[in-house]
């Protein structure tokens, strides 16, 4: 290719190929699939190749036969069946049988002067049962510099045609129409009828401007070539035949018998011939030969900015389902938070109505008359623990518990919610097929999967809960909180323990005053003053009792909250921290693949500034 080229032409061939690999780049760091990424490759090398003139169409459309027309010489087979069950390259050099290069790919030579500059492919024809031939034509394609489309004049722009011309034209590639078969024509009207119609129908259903068309004969000039050489007295080897035509002609040596006349003036094949030798002259074919790689990176690019762009759909609705699990979670520590004030509420006003109770039992109790009941200490004892203290234990322990079913009824409901929205979440996905690998592909986002994936452990979790073996392991905690902070062994006495110890030994230390007293005269003076102190302590202790519980249960209470946040976190923690990492990558990539499709189209205006 390079040999070919001017200075300025190779400057932008090098561009080209720069902009190829930051495509290739771009398309490797976005997990696009391995299938484009080779594609880049293939472009990559085919810079270095001559102009690919490449033959496609339909089965027994003629295509060999147009090609054998081309060279002057049945080269390929041909027949009524599908012959060309390969892709042949026509190149230079002697003749002689095909050279394997390949599974799928054979080589054939041929010594036409014309044949140094350029290769022609020969491809197997669309439509035909045989699906796998049909492939290679079509894998084929996107290597094309140039593509001739044979299509037959009695069945033009079948529906199949029409789809496989579809393709081409995705890739970007420039195609001329062949219509062959204009010597089984039943009217010259009907040369025109067809050109128009396919000139109407290749720009509705393909767009872009019309199509170059020419209407032949590649059999009538065939023919006419390989009698040529015969009435000239010329060699008989077909090659030598054509260089010989071709100096007898004054034709340029390899320019594919431009001066050839044939019988029938509809046949339009010399026309076409001039075409292509036009088209194939220098400054035409470099330009087609750098502006067809194009084609195919934009058609690969666009294909992966598309991908790029599902797939970053497809992370942000999956980041919704976890950011509305995360907003159930923070409203439930929210409102848990809020309503837990409720409990501690109620524990207050057990210990106010203790309070209460202790006021009164003290102005009615600690008086004169009763001095042979106060000198008593275990009956003072017993009658305060029963008319003071009463229930008030039994009604905090109550309180514990219900806050502590409170706390964990609530948590079984946060991760039923959670479970809830990944079920419907995996539905969803399902039912849209979700996004799986494309083939060869180094992105494994598979979306169903990984719901399922996340989905277990939340399954695991609410399968595993049993709810009263929580709610007594809790209750145990608090216990064992409330034995170290009041120096009660409440695991084995039970909350009443607490205010039992609290208001009978630190409280009532009556008998000790009294005591001390000689005469009940003395009694009439420190009665009155030892009611006053021990309202005051018991308000006192009341008050630090009431503030001590309430920061023990508060902490034990965020204690157990947070660990349950902690959990549900860990469940869905790494999920999140996967897909923020999709996001960035698919945002950076989707950046980089439209920098590269908007250098494209810079270089693709040099291009045609530089060539015309």
């Amino acid at each position: 290719m390079e040999r070919v080229l001017s200075r300025a032409q190779a400057e932008l061939l090098a561009e080209e190929r720069r902009l190829v690999l930051s495509a290739r780049d771009a398309i490797g760091r976005a997990d696009g699939p391995a299938a484009d990424l080779a594609r880049l490759t293939e472009v990559l090398s085919g810079m270095d190749e001559l102009f690919l003139l490449v033959v496609v169409g339909e089965y027994n459309s003629g295509k060999s036969t147009f090609i054998n027309a081309l060279l002057g010489d049945e080269v390929f087979e041909t027949g009524d069946l599908p012959t060309t069950r390969l892709i042949t390259i026509l190149r230079h050099g002697e003749a002689g049988p095909p050279e394997a290069a390949g599974d799928n790919l054979r080589i054939q030579r041929y010594p036409l002067e014309v044949l140094q500059d350029l290769e022609i492919v020969d491809t197997p024809g669309t439509n035909s049962i045989e699906r796998r031939e049909e492939r290679l034509t079509r894998e084929f394609v996107p290597r094309a510099d140039l593509v001739l489309f044979v299509t037959s004049l009695l069945q033009p722009l079948t529906a199949s045609e029409l789809d496989f011309l579809s393709e081409i034209r995705q890739w970007g590639k420039k195609v001329v129409f062949v219509v062959n078969g204009a010597d089984r024509r039943n009217s010259d009207e009907q040369l025109d009828r067809v050109r128009e119609f396919l000139e109407r129908e290749v720009v509705a259903r393909l767009g872009g401007p019309p199509p170059a068309i020419y209407v032949v004969s590649a059999l009538e000039a065939l023919k006419a070539k390989i009698a040529a050489p015969a009435s000239t007295g010329s060699q008989s080897h077909p090659a030598a035949a054509t260089e010989q035509a071709a100096a007898q002609t004054a034709v340029t040596p390899g320019d594919f018998h431009t001066a050839l006349e044939l019988s029938d003036s509809r046949n339009e094949y010399p026309a076409l011939e001039d075409y292509l030798l036009r088209t194939l002259r220098e400054t035409e074919r470099v330009k087609l030969k750098l502006l067809s790689p194009l084609g195919v990176v934009r058609r690969v690019l666009e294909e992966n900015r598309e991908a790029a762009e599902r797939r970053l759909a497809a992370v942000h609705e999956d980041g919704r389902i976890l950011r509305s699990i995360r907003d159930q979670l923070e409203r439930y520590v929210a409102d848990m938070e809020a309503d837990a004030e409720r409990y501690l509420s109620d524990v207050r006003n057990v210990l106010y109505d203790v309070e209460r109770r202790g006021k009164n039992w003290f102005e009615d109790t600690i008086r004169v008359r009763n001095l042979g009941f106060l000198r008593n200490k275990d009956a003072v004892e017993n009658r305060f623990r029963n008319e003071v203290v009463a229930d008030g234990p039994r009604k905090i322990e109550e309180t514990v518990h219900r806050m502590v079913d409170w706390l964990v009824r609530n948590n079984l409901k946060l991760w039923n919610s959670a479970l809830a929205e990944l079920e419907a979440h995996g539905e969803r996905l399902r039912a849209e097929g979700a996004l799986a690998p494309r083939a060869g592909s180094e992105f494994q986002y598979n979306r169903e999967e990984l719901f399922d994936r996340l989905r277990a452990p939340v399954e695991t979790r609410l399968l595993q809960f049993d709810a009263d073996r929580e709610a007594r392991r809790i209750v145990e905690a608090v216990n064992a909180s409330i034995a170290q902070t009041f120096g009660v062994e409440v695991l084995a006495l039970g909350l009443g323990a607490v205010l039992v110890a609290v208001f009978t030994t630190a409280v009532l230390d009556v008998s000790g005053v009294l005591s001390a007293t000689l005469l009940a005269m003395a009694g009439w003076l420190i009665l009155p003053a030892r009611r006053k102190k021990l309202v005051r302590e018991l308000e006192e202790t009341i008050a630090k009792l009431n503030a001590d519980l309430s920061t023990l249960l508060s902490h034990s209470f965020r204690e157990q909250l947070d660990r349950y946040a902690q959990q549900l976190q860990e469940v869905i923690g790494p999920y999140g921290r996967f897909l923020e990492t999709e996001r960035e990558k698919l945002e950076r990539a989707r950046e980089e693949l439209a920098a590269v499709g908007s250098g494209l189209g810079d270089l693709e205006r040099k291009i045609e500034r530089a060539l015309g």
